[in-house]
């Protein structure tokens, strides 16, 4: 049997979730949904499965593969009109000569294919609500066609090949009417047609009610399952059933569950509530947040009960967390070379700075700071060197002016010509500072890079209040870009022309 999956978008309703990727990429509880419909296949023994890609390719083959991680063979298909994707089938050979199953990928059913007559089409019906609303004023579900058939061996015609979904779906159902094919009803449907029925799916999936379809990760008890290096608080409560996902960060006082998925690299900050609702890979849920029958998709929320959606600009509230990034030997190099520019230009008053601060009695020191990005606990921490004015130079908050730049900025540049750290980023630290943060803090800092020029440094944080370098280094880590550390060198310059005292910090500081 060969399978022939058709995968398409972007759809009305979505809310911007399948801008950049089919639907069937959308997470469906630890893995895309389209992985479980291809992992259902071959447990069927369907190894030869053809991928009709209309919308996002890229993303589709770089999931899948050519089909040795499951030992099968995968070909890949992009239709000339978005609306008529069936032209594809007149190229595939085989199935003239053997049964074949048709899958739209958004809705599959969760089934064993089998036809009773092997001379028949058999049409998998579901009932599916048009309402994302559950509640008693919403219309009775129908019983329709899902968009998957079980076909026996057929030669395409040119009729059947220029048809619509819409055409198709028609066909068939002439065939049902006449005779020629039979329906075959099911409540198990994997179903990502909307945000809604995407929820369903979740719910089903964690109740294990979809026949077939796993969930990797430990169950460390009934109905909660707990992927690999993910770090949860004493204090989080978990209501099964629900999915935590890789490298995932729970803070203090967090709630999640019932049915709540979050995923990989994510982090929930403190006495956040999540239920009913999904968050996706690399999402950052802010402080004190109730999210309750919604899709978080790093800054968009999808309110599924309301059928209504909103970008969230403020970072601290939702936002993305990039995976850690190795900086590349092109980025070091560019920041190394744009060091010693910078050492360079200003030399004089470096050669200055350090005349100055030996008629004072100050020396210069070297400090062992954390290398970043690390992913490893503290007890592997790697460590190198940083030259700074004083001992106290980076253990001091200060704010950016002519002591920062003098004691820290000069020295501290010889650290990123050599490639250890960045121009920009988080404070630099020592094992002992970082150690001493507290669990959520540590985690951020882990995950970020160390620079000269910080986010807290360059803007109006009370360098006193530790709340407030902790809401600093938490907003970096979700505003992180090329651009943002553009603009944070920009003002760190600005303040050496036009200094701002920032409440907090002491006229003694330097």
């Amino acid at each position: 049997m060969i399978g022939v999956v058709v995968l398409s978008g972007p759809f009305a309703g979505m809310h911007g979730l399948d801008a950049q990727r089919s639907p069937s990429l959308l997470p469906l509880g630890d893995r895309p949904a389209l992985q479980h419909i291809v992992e259902s296949l071959v447990t069927q023994g369907i190894t030869s499965i053809e991928l009709i890609v209309d919308h996002g390719p890229e993303r589709v083959e770089a999931l899948l593969g050519n089909g040795d991680r499951w030992g099968c063979a995968f070909r890949y298909h992009l239709p000339a009109q978005s609306d008529r994707p069936y032209r594809s089938l007149k190229i595939i050979q085989d199935l003239s000569t053997e049964p074949w199953v048709l899958i739209h990928a958004e809705q599959y059913p969760c089934v064993e294919f089998s036809a009773p007559d092997p001379k028949k089409a058999v049409l998998y019906y579901g009932n599916f609500h048009n309402s994302s609303d559950s509640s008693s004023a919403a219309p009775a579900p129908e019983s329709a066609w899902g968009g998957t058939a079980l076909l026996p061996p057929m030669v395409i015609t040119e009729e059947i090949a220029n048809y619509t979904f819409d055409e198709l779906r028609a066909y068939l159902e002439q065939l049902v009417a006449t005779n020629e094919a039979s329906v075959m009803s099911t409540t198990d449907w994997l179903d990502v047609s909307t945000p809604s029925r995407l929820l369903n799916s979740q719910n089903a999936l964690l109740d294990k009610q979809l026949r077939g379809l796993l969930i990797s990760g430990t169950e460390r008890s009934s109905g909660i399952w707990v992927s690999r290096n993910a770090t949860i608080h004493p204090s989080v409560t978990l209501i099964p059933p629900l999915y935590i996902g890789t490298n995932t960060r729970l803070s203090k006082g967090v709630k999640i569950g019932p049915y709540a998925v979050v995923g990989a690299d994510c982090i929930v900050d403190t006495n956040t509530v999540i239920d009913n609702s999904l968050i996706f890979e690399g999402s950052y849920v802010g402080e004190a947040l109730e999210v309750h029958k919604a899709i978080v998709a790093h800054n968009l929320l999808v309110n599924v009960r309301l059928d209504a959606s909103v970008d969230i600009s403020e970072n601290f509230l939702l936002g993305r967390l990039d995976r850690p990034n190795r900086r590349t030997k092109i980025g070091t190099a560019f920041q190394s070379v744009f060091a010693l520019v910078l050492l360079i230009v200003f030399l004089p008053v470096f050669l200055i700075s350090t005349i100055y601060w030996l008629i004072r009695g100050v020396t210069f020191k070297t400090i062992e700071i954390v290398e970043l990005p690390v992913d490893d606990k503290p007890g592997a921490l790697s460590t190198c060197p940083l030259l700074c004015v004083g001992a106290d130079a980076w253990s001091i908050p200060r704010s950016a002016g002519w002591s920062a730049f003098l004691r820290q900025f000069l020295p501290g540049l010889f650290a990123v010509a050599a490639g250890k750290m960045n121009l920009v980023g988080m404070p630099p630290r020592t094992i002992k500072e970082t150690e001493a943060l507290p669990e959520d803090w540590r985690a951020i800092y882990l995950r970020g890079k160390s620079g000269l020029i910080t986010e807290a440094g360059t803007t109006s944080t009370d360098v006193s209040d530790e709340m407030q370098l902790y809401l600093a280094d938490a907003y970096y880590s979700v505003q992180q870009s090329l651009s943002h550390d553009f603009m944070l060198a920009l003002r760190y310059f600005g303040r050496l022309i036009v200094p701002m005292r920032k409440q907090g910090e002491s006229s003694a500081a330097l």
